[in-house]
């Protein structure tokens, strides 16, 4: 289990509660007519918080597929790189524009950058937490708790301070728990596509088309950190061995709106 508390500050938070998205925003949305519904699978619009660690190496290459490697990091070659991304889904839609379950959801996703005999690259989904169950990528553990909370506090045209507050608990007894606060910047607005691989079954892959802004955060406890406190905690029967006591985090990464579309292949 790992816990970091770094640099706790006193502040008086007004709390606000979460964005309303409004319906007709959503009605709005025009999907790609050169897409088919049939490889059209789905648009999203999320907030996103994602977390880069250096974890204990056997454990993660444990959960790549045969004949997958990931490389081990320059710093540390016991270990290797791991993203956690924390996800809180405001919308989802189907290709007819209609929402995917109850339309929301909140999970947590662990991904690799892998390499298979081939030499190719590929970003593999290995692990998670979802309320959706095992997922498309049929690698997640069901959720028994997937919370997400945010709040945020500013004046006039001042950036805001932001805490978040995530907890993901499996029916495994694997669990996740993350909480922050940090001074918001101007994010950086990239747009992508990306080829996603499941790290259960690698033939499977999804292409994701992606509109998102991304605010760098930092590293806790360095001094050009916008991060004012921060405390992260894994544990479980296979998140103790990814988190054994001896992994760092190399970076904190808020996404404050994330809009994807997701095709098959």
């Amino acid at each position: 289990m790992l816990r970091v508390q770094a640099f706790p500050v006193n502040a008086v938070r007004s709390t606000v509660t979460r964005l309303l998205l409004l319906a007709a925003a959503w009605a709005s949305v025009a999907f790609p007519a050169a897409v088919s519904a049939s490889d059209y699978e789905e648009w999203s619009a999320e907030t996103r918080m994602s977390l880069g660690f250096r974890v204990n190496g056997d454990a993660v290459r444990s959960l790549l597929p045969e004949n997958w490697t990931v490389a081990a990091a320059t710093e540390a070659p016991e270990q290797v790189n791991l993203t956690l991304t924390f996800m809180d889904r405001h919308v989802i839609l189907d290709s007819q524009g209609q929402p995917v379950g109850t339309g929301s959801s909140r999970y947590m996703v662990m991904s690799v950058l892998a390499r298979n005999a081939r030499g190719e690259n590929s970003i593999l989904i290995i692990n998670g937490i979802s309320p959706e169950g095992t997922g498309a990528y049929e690698v997640y553990q069901p959720a028994v708790v997937a919370v997400a909370e945010r709040s945020l506090s500013g004046q006039d045209d001042s950036k805001a301070r932001v805490e978040e507050n995530w907890e993901m608990v499996a029916d495994s007894g694997d669990a996740a728990s993350l909480t922050l606060r940090y001074q918001q910047a101007i994010p950086t607005r990239r747009q992508s596509s990306v080829v996603i691989r499941s790290g259960r079954h690698t033939d499977y892959t999804r292409t994701y088309t992606i509109d998102q802004a991304n605010d760098a955060l930092g590293v806790p406890g360095v001094a050009d950190s916008r991060i004012e406190s921060f405390s992260f905690s894994a544990e479980g029967p296979l998140f103790s061995r990814l988190f054994d006591g001896n992994e760092v985090v190399t970076g904190v990464t808020s996404t404050p709106w994330y809009h994807r579309e997701i095709t098959i292949p």
